[in-house]
């Protein structure tokens, strides 16, 4: 745990240090959490990662779903939530860690403020070590802003310290909350052209109408509209971002061979995950830095 974390804690008591094992359960020591609840919002924040697991707006329901099944163990990327997939998005040609290492490795906490209207704000970093060097020969600084309001809002900077160029692409791997899966419309995406990953020769094709997802789906939409909504029984929840594609999935009866998610848990959520990836991932210039927003309201 760093050092300063308890000194930076006690200067906003609206943010509080627990450990997952309080929360959800599991075995010790689970993984270090910071609670933040402001007056517009709460959320729970995991430090490996820099994962949030929960997000409730003031009097609304919980936007992110979290897997009843979820792990809170070392170095395992948390089921649920908001992964952080960078410095690069699913599989990689070498064999690597998927999704990269930026969602399974402690981010240290450098900043916390409550903002003048009332939103509390967490930045958190992530510097190269030499065990990121072994998978992405690259000196770097990861930063996360996380903004906990009315709505919440995730601001992500990758810089490239290194003297050559670094191949960088990013997801905000969004799992989000719903009734059920099978009842969700998704707005915002009609007309764009994707990439279906479960066909043979991942064919583009285009999307015609609101999207309903109705059986495993895992689909990367290129150079999408800053806004989609999931609408659903109990509500909407709006995505904004400034990124260029948006990737759907849900592994559908697949779940049940997925430990960490079950048979009949992919009913309650559907992944439309922000981020800059396939044909608009571009390399990081030395000394220059990427960076890319996202936020989630009702």
């Amino acid at each position: 745990m760093q050092a300063n974390l308890a000194t930076l804690l006690a200067t906003i008591p609206e943010i509080s240090l627990c450990s997952s094992v309080d929360l959800y359960g599991g075995e010790e020591p689970g993984l270090p959490l910071l609670q933040i609840k402001s007056e517009l919002g709460s959320a729970t924040l995991a430090l490996q990662g820099a994962h949030l697991v929960s997000f409730v707006p003031q009097g609304g329901r919980e936007l992110l779903w979290l897997s009843p099944k979820a792990l809170f163990v070392k170095t395992k990327a948390i089921r649920g939530g908001i992964p952080l997939c960078m410095p690069w998005f699913g599989r990689h040609p070498d064999g690597l860690p998927a999704h990269g290492f930026a969602r399974s490795l402690n981010w240290d906490v450098c900043e916390v403020e409550i903002l003048n209207d009332g939103a509390i704000k967490v930045v958190l970093e992530l510097h190269d070590t030499a065990e990121t060097q072994a998978l992405w020969p690259h000196a770097f600084e990861f930063r996360l802003e996380i903004t906990v309001g009315r709505e919440l809002t995730v601001k992500v900077t990758a810089e490239n310290r290194s003297a050559i160029a670094a191949p960088f692409s990013q997801a905000f791997h969004s799992y989000l909350a719903v009734p059920d899966v099978r009842d969700v419309q998704i707005t915002g995406l009609d007309g764009c052209n994707y990439v279906d990953t479960l066909l043979e020769g991942r064919p583009q094709l285009l999307q015609s109408g609101n999207l309903q997802v109705q059986a495993m789906t895992d689909r990367v939409y290129l150079g999408v509209p800053s806004e989609q909504c999931v609408k659903h029984a109990a509500g909407q929840i709006k995505i904004v971002s400034d990124t260029h594609c948006a990737i759907v999935w849900n592994p559908w009866e697949g779940a049940a061979n997925v430990a960490d998610i079950g048979q009949d848990n992919h009913l309650g959520f559907i992944c439309v995950e922000r981020g800059d990836v396939l044909g608009n991932a571009v390399p990081i210039a030395p000394g220059e830095s990427y960076q890319a927003s996202m936020s989630l309201s009702e």
